[in-house]
C-alpha cells in the first residue's frame, strides 16, 4: 500500500498543478510521458508540459490556451464571439493580458479566437493606428480618409514636415483646419476650422494651422490661393482619384523659405495651374492638374516635386521648368494630352536645371507633325539633365524619314540625356551619354498600368534603373516587386 501511494503522488500533483490548483511545483516531461495530463489535460509540444484541454474548467481567460477558445466563460473555455456583446467579448479577451491582444475576431476564418484588433481604437499609441479588416491587426494608414479625426495620412512625398508623424501614422486632428464650402457656416457663429465649423474657402484658413484639408464642394471650384508669407502651407483633399474630388483654381507660390504642398486634389487653372515663382518651393503629390494653358509652371523655383501626379490637357506646356529653377524632382507621374496647340509639348526644361526625372509616362502630348512634342531640352548649360526609366510614346514628331522610309522625326528636342526609355517608333539617333532606348510599343490599359504580356515582360518589366529614393508607384504600389524597376509610372510585378 505505501509503495502505490508513492507511485500515485507525482501524478496527483502533476494534475492539480495544470489544473489551477495550489501545489508545490513540479516540473514533467509530457512529451515522454503523455499519461501525466490525465483526461482533463493534453500536452504542449512546446514547454512540455501539461495544460489545460479546452471545454474543460478554467477560473480565468489566461488559463485558455487554443486559439479557437480563447476566453473563460462559466468555468468553460468557449470561442470568444459566443459572449453576448462584442465589447464584452473583447474585454474577456484583453483580461488574457497578452500583448497585441485586445478584441475578438468575429468573422472570418479566425472566428472566434482573440486578436489585436477590431476596431481602430484598439490600435493606440499611433505608430500603427489602422485595424486591418482582414487580418485583424493594425498597419500603417494607406489613405487619408482611414484617418477618421484629422483626414490626414503620411503618405511620404514630403506632405508632412513633422518629425514625430512616421510615414504611415495620421496626423494629429490639432494640426488641422477644415474647408468645406458645402457645410461652412453662413450667419451666425462664425467658423472656426473645426470639422463642424468649417471654413469656406482656402484663403480664410491660411496661417491658422500646419494642414489645411479641403473637402470636395457640389459645384464650382474653391478661389486659387497666392503664397509668399515665408511659411510652409500644406493643402490636403480626399485624393487624385476621388470620385468626388476637392478642385482648386491657380495656385502659386513665390519667396524665400515659402512652401505651397498642394496633395490629393485636382488643379484646374486658366493660364497656369500652379505657379512657382522666384525662390519658392512647390510640391505637388498624388494631384491632377489640367486645362490650363501652362500645367505646371516652375520659373524660379528653389525646389520643385511632382510625384505620383497627372498633368493632362493643359493647352501650350503640361511641365515647364524654368532656368532659375535650382533643384527638381519628377518621378512616378503621367503627363497625357498637353501642348496640342500650336508650339505646344509636353515637358520643357531649361538649361542649366538639375534634377532627377524618372518612372514617368508621356503620352499623346505635343503639337501634332512637330518634333519634340513629348520633351523640350533647352541646349547648352554645365548640368547633364537624364530623362531615364520612362515610358514617352505615341508624342508629337514630324513625318520626315530617310530614303529607306524609316522615322527621322522625334518626340525628343534638345540635349539631354536618355537612358532606359520605351520610345516606340521614334528617329532618335542615341549618341552618348544616352543609352538604352528601346524602340517598343508597350501594353497599357486605360488607366496607363502595364498589363502582364509577353511584350512588356520582354521590354519593360524590371528594366529600369535602381533608384533607391523611389519607393512607390503613381498607384501607390510597391517599388520594385520583381527583380527590378519597371519602366514608367507603374510598377506591375
Amino acid at each position: 500500500m505505501d509503495l502505490l501511494r508513492l507511485a500515485i503522488l507525482p501524478l496527483s500533483a502533476t494534475l492539480m498543478g495544470a489544473l489551477g490548483c495550489s501545489s508545490p511545483a513540479t516540473v514533467v516531461d509530457c512529451v515522454q510521458n503523455p499519461e501525466l495530463c490525465g483526461p482533463g489535460g493534453d500536452c504542449d509540444p512546446e514547454t512540455r508540459q501539461c495544460r489545460r484541454k479546452s471545454g474543460t474548467p478554467c477560473t480565468s481567460s489566461e488559463q485558455c490556451v487554443v486559439s479557437d477558445r480563447p476566453v473563460c466563460n462559466g468555468a468553460v473555455c468557449v470561442a470568444c464571439d459566443v459572449l453576448p456583446s462584442p465589447d464584452a467579448a473583447d474585454e474577456a479577451c484583453q483580461r488574457k493580458n497578452q500583448k497585441d491582444i485586445a478584441a475578438c475576431i468575429r468573422s472570418g476564418a479566425r472566428k472566434g479566437s482573440c486578436g489585436e484588433c477590431r476596431i481602430d481604437a484598439h490600435c493606440t499609441g499611433g505608430i500603427l493606428p489602422i485595424c486591418d479588416g482582414a487580418s485583424f491587426s493594425c498597419r500603417a494608414c494607406q489613405k487619408h480618409s482611414e484617418c477618421s479625426e484629422s483626414q490626414v495620412c503620411n503618405l511620404g512625398g514630403g506632405l508632412v514636415d513633422i518629425p514625430d508623424i512616421k510615414l504611415g501614422q495620421c496626423v494629429p486632428k490639432s494640426k488641422v483646419v477644415f474647408v468645406d464650402a458645402d457645410r461652412c457656416p453662413r450667419g451666425g457663429p462664425a467658423a472656426t476650422g473645426d470639422s463642424d465649423r468649417p471654413f469656406c474657402e482656402i484663403r480664410d484658413a491660411l496661417g491658422k494651422t500646419d494642414f489645411v484639408v479641403v473637402r470636395p464642394r457640389t459645384s464650382g471650384l474653391y478661389t486659387g490661393i497666392s503664397v509668399s508669407d515665408g511659411r510652409r502651407t500644406t493643402i490636403v483633399g480626399p485624393g487624385r482619384d476621388a470620385t468626388s474630388p476637392a478642385q482648386l483654381a491657380s495656385l502659386s507660390v513665390s519667396g524665400s523659405q515659402t512652401a505651397l504642398v498642394v496633395s490629393d486634389v485636382t488643379v484646374r487653372g486658366d493660364v497656369s495651374g500652379i505657379l512657382c515663382g522666384k525662390d519658392g518651393n512647390l510640391w505637388v503629390l498624388r494631384s491632377i492638374v489640367q486645362n490650363g494653358s501652362v500645367g505646371i509652371d516652375a520659373q524660379g523655383c528653389n525646389r520643385l516635386v511632382v510625384e505620383q501626379s497627372s498633368i493632362l490637357g493643359n493647352r501650350s506646356v503640361g511641365l515647364r521648368i524654368g532656368s532659375q529653377t535650382k533643384q527638381y524632382r519628377v518621378v512616378n507621374s503621367v503627363a497625357n494630352g498637353n501642348g496640342q496647340s500650336t508650339g505646344g509639348h509636353g515637358v520643357a526644361i531649361a538649361a542649366g536645371t538639375s534634377g532627377l526625372f524618372a518612372y514617368n509616362t508621356l503620352l499623346n502630348n505635343g503639337e501634332k507633325g512637330v518634333d519634340g512634342g513629348a520633351i523640350r531640352c533647352e541646349t547648352g548649360g554645365t548640368t547633364t539633365r537624364s530623362i531615364a526609366s520612362s515610358i514617352i510614346v505615341q508624342n508629337a514628331m514630324s513625318a520626315k524619314v530617310d530614303g529607306s522610309g524609316q522615322p527621322l522625326g522625334s518626340q525628343f528636342v534638345g540635349d539631354c540625356r536618355l537612358t532606359r526609355i520605351v520610345v516606340g517608333i521614334d528617329g532618335t539617333v542615341v549618341v552618348p551619354p544616352s543609352e538604352g532606348l528601346i524602340r517598343a510599343i508597350p501594353d497599357l490599359d486605360q488607366s496607363l498600368r502595364l498589363l502582364n504580356t509577353p511584350n512588356n515582360r520582354m521590354y519593360v518589366i524590371d528594366k529600369g534603373a535602381t533608384e533607391e529614393s523611389v519607393r512607390n508607384d503613381h498607384f501607390g504600389g510597391l517599388r520594385p516587386k520583381g527583380d527590378g524597376y519597371d519602366l514608367g509610372a507603374h510598377e506591375l510585378r
